[in-house]
């Protein structure tokens, strides 16, 4: 009887490349973070990174660090070639970014690469070529072309995924990957002030980061000058850690970009335990839905530190947690002590309140219940569209066509409607968030940012507003100061936003100047609408929802430039924002699919007070 052949076999060399590949190259950034964690290794004070085609072109980092001889460039390639690890011991006294001695053999597994490095001051480097697999290096080393270079090294990295076509099918859209190199970038750069580190985006200059002194100095490049001037400074010490926690007090966090960035010894890792201290030092302050925004740097003894519990070594773990929790959380509510809390409720900073006093019945009774606001004088539709100036069609036609196709007998939605011209019916603002008014058989209840969602994004999309948005003029404009990432966001969509009605153009370094905005935006807060834009614009999860760019921009504008929860509204304006929903091909949700609307029915509302 013959053996049968074994179930057990050796993978070949090619396969156990590109799934070590595959661990730490998860897309372009991966790359991008690899190359730079060298340089910062090599001790580089500059850094230039070459961006193309989201990365899947070209992705080319050059330093001017130790670079490495011509002994040393063909190992470079190499499995498991480190100049960070000797001993075992090593590994528990690590000062270094990278560790692994994976990195550039992995990028050579899935590219092709070229790697230019020069360890002298005479001018001559050595060049190496590696392509797609390195299986042939043991056998015939890669031959080494000499160069012109100054001390330093250049990696580029070519044809990314070309030969593991089924993993590049899973990448998003290089504009997605682009923006994810940049956000890389900004969070590498925060614990390395003297270092100049610039990033082109397809040929544009999309980062510039000059040295500086401080780390607050570095933050203020990568996030501007008011979110970095905000910051509270919190800080712990032990005798063999420092904890310094930059982090925004909560009456400035409302509108901020959200970051939360924890560095070990310069380091960009995550850890549990410290986002929960962090978040519950700051939720003596806060709601314990706001999360906070904060760069976290410690400075610990390695040996305190367990930094290979994660196939990329993205998360660490302490010798001992639950006192660093402690100690963290004392810190930031030590730190933001000073700092008043907010009332979330009412969208500002509350009062000091030395003590709880005790309210009378009548006045708990009056903060339950909202007195609404007169109308005793009978006004037609006309005043509120002339007050509220959206989608102005001054009757409900479309919604009683929309409910008589549906076969609901309510085809006169409001009581006090008529056929063109209607009065304004009573409408109660409930908390400042949403808005009720009684229907002919029960009640309605809108989401005011869902609804006002809903018209601005049918607007934007509309036949008709092919052309530019009507603007109303600034009388002192508005100079809004971006990261680069944010600044490249606007740049790359002016004409989007000039057909939404924004007048912007570029104010130098990071900034943009907002000259005019669409007509309902005025008075309001301009800075935060266009970062709300935005911040939309660089959500992956919108992009994903929206695959077309003018969609995408429809819904970002739609949900930054809407009527914010805890906004007061007058009557005309309640009317108005009925009115332009009920008045749009769907006023039922928003452009993400969340209700615009609730009614309720005289028949459910006697079950529930059991009539």
């Amino acid at each position: 009887m013959e053996p049968s052949a074994p179930r057990i076999v050796l993978l070949p060399p090619a396969i156990i490349q590109k799934i070590a590949a595959g661990e730490v190259i998860e897309r372009p950034a991966s790359v991008v973070k690899e190359l730079v964690e060298n340089a910062l290794d090599a001790g580089a004070t500059r850094i230039d990174v070459s961006v193309e085609d989201g990365g899947f072109a070209l992705i080319a980092v050059k330093d001017n660090g130790l670079g490495m001889s011509r002994d040393d460039l063909p190992r470079s390639v190499e499995r498991h070639a480190t100049s960070k690890l000797r001993t075992l011991n090593d590994l528990f006294s690590l000062n270094t970014m990278g560790f692994r001695g994976e990195a550039l053999a992995s990028v050579a597994a899935v590219s092709r690469l070229t790697i230019e490095s020069s360890a002298g001051e005479d001018g001559l480097g050595f060049c190496l070529s590696a392509e797609g697999s390195l299986e042939s290096m043991a056998e015939t080393p890669p031959a080494l072309a000499p160069c012109a270079r100054t001390r330093g090294t250049t990696v580029a990295c070519r044809d990314l995924f070309f030969n593991v076509p089924a993993r590049k099918k899973f990448m998003k859209s290089p504009r997605a990957e682009r923006m994810a190199v940049g956000r890389l970038l900004e969070q590498l750069i925060v614990p390395f002030p003297p270092v100049h580190c610039t990033a082109d985006f397809d040929g544009a200059r999309a980062i510039n980061a000059p040295p500086v002194e401080t780390v607050r100095q570095r933050i203020a490049q990568v996030n501007g000058a008011d979110f970095a001037q905000n910051l509270v400074v919190c800080t712990a010490g032990f005798s063999d850690m420092q904890i310094t926690i930059f982090i925004l007090p909560p009456d400035k966090n409302l509108a901020a970009r959200r970051c939360q960035n924890l560095y070990v010894n310069s380091r960009r890792v995550e850890n549990d335990a410290i986002a929960a201290a962090i978040r519950e030092g700051y939720g003596h302050f806060a709601p314990s839905h706001v999360r906070p925004s904060y760069y976290c740097l410690i400075e610990a003894d390695p040996h305190r530190l367990d930094v290979n519990v994660h196939p990329t070594k993205q998360r660490i773990k302490f010798d001992d947690e639950r006192v660093l929790f402690g100690r963290i959380a004392a810190a930031v509510r030590q730190g933001l002590g000073p700092a008043r809390a907010v009332d979330f409720s009412r969208g500002g900073p509350a009062p000091e309140r030395p003590g709880i006093q005790t309210q009378s019945v009548r006045e708990t009774l009056l903060d339950m219940f909202e007195a609404p606001a007169k109308t005793d004088t009978p006004e037609t539709f006309k005043a509120a569209e002339d007050s509220f100036p959206y989608n102005g069609a001054a009757n409900i036609v479309p919604l009683q066509k929309k409910l008589a196709a549906e076969g609901q007998d309510n085809v006169q939605l409001f009581e006090t409607a008529a056929a063109r011209t209607w009065n304004l019916i009573s409408c109660y603002q409930i908390h400042a968030t949403y808005i009720l008014a009684p229907i002919k058989n029960g009640i309605v209840l809108i989401d005011q940012h869902a609804a006002h969602e809903r018209i601005l994004f049918e607007q934007a999309l509309a036949p008709s507003a092919g052309g530019a948005s009507e603007a109303a003029q600034l009388l002192f404009p508005a100079v809004i100061e971006l990261t680069s990432v944010e600044k490249a966001v606007v740049v790359s969509g002016l004409g989007y936003f000039a057909r939404f009605g924004f007048t912007i153009e570029d104010f130098g370094g990071n900034a943009i100047v907002v000259s005019a905005t669409p007509p309902f935006l005025s008075g309001a807060d301009i800075e935060g609408a266009v970062r709300e834009i935005v911040r939309n614009l660089l959500d992956e999860k919108e992009s994903r929802i929206f695959t077309e760019a003018q969609v995408r921009f429809a819904a970002a504008f739609a949900c930054g430039a809407a009527i914010k929860a805890g906004q007061k509204l007058s009557q005309e304006e309640m009317n108005g924002l009925f009115n332009s929903l009920f008045a749009m091909q769907n006023p039922y949700t928003c452009p993400h699919g969340r209700p615009t609307l609730v009614r309720i029915s005289l028949d459910e509302l006697a079950r529930r007070f059991l009539r």
